[in-house]
């Protein structure tokens, strides 16, 4: 049995289902999405040099692109145009970033089960996260880092299918992100942003 076909087999015994097709009716495995994404960071987000730090929400365009594995299983790329974060200590905004945070998550499709492609297709996800820092600044001139993260992802979302190639999603991912700050080269502790992220978007299978 090809890694395929195990995958799919362990994604059909978790739904309880009889037997597992491959991509039935579906056009193709593959689709793009493009929407709005607010990246919104947990309260708290720590201590630095003594100060309270709050990184702030942040809106802006992301996009994925999905692939189906087969009818229950599929892999999911985010990505987003790069975003710029302001960061907040003691209330004052004193410094800012830029980050691209990709996150690849493999996605379970619990209804798709055999016949006709569902509707409404719920799903949830579980991946790995890579956020990259650049372009930090601070108000006063002074150098400041953050340094690149690894973190995990969870996901839950729904697609509406209007057609058998357009689509609507939404989802909520929370993403680990935790990156250690310096201000020129002294280190200052560790920045524990760790958003939810929330996603609407239009897709379309090719």
């Amino acid at each position: 049995m090809s890694i395929k076909g195990a995958v799919c087999v362990l994604a059909l015994m978790a739904t309880g289902a009889a037997q597992a097709h491959m991509m039935g009716n579906m056009p193709t495995p593959w689709t793009v999405r493009i929407g709005g994404t607010d990246i919104a960071p947990k309260q708290d987000n720590g201590t630095l040099g003594g100060g309270n730090v709050d990184v702030m929400s942040k809106l802006g365009m992301s996009f994925n692109v999905d692939y189906r594995l087969c009818r229950y299983v599929s892999f999911d790329l985010l990505g987003v145009i790069p975003y710029v974060q302001h960061i907040k200590i003691d209330g004052s905004d004193i410094a800012s970033t830029k980050h691209l945070p990709p996150t690849l998550s493999v996605q379970l499709h619990p209804l798709q089960f055999e016949g006709a492609w569902a509707r409404i297709d719920p799903y949830v996800g579980v991946g790995v996260n890579r956020t990259f820092f650049f372009s930090e600044h601070v108000a006063n001139g002074a150098h400041l880092q953050l340094s690149n993260t690894w973190g995990v992802a969870a996901q839950v979302g729904v697609d509406a299918n209007l057609t058998s190639r357009w689509l609507v999603g939404a989802d909520v991912r929370y993403i680990q992100i935790e990156p250690d700050a310096s201000i020129n080269g002294a280190a200052l502790g560790t920045v524990k942003i760790n958003p939810f992220v929330y996603s609407l978007n239009v897709g379309y299978r090719f």
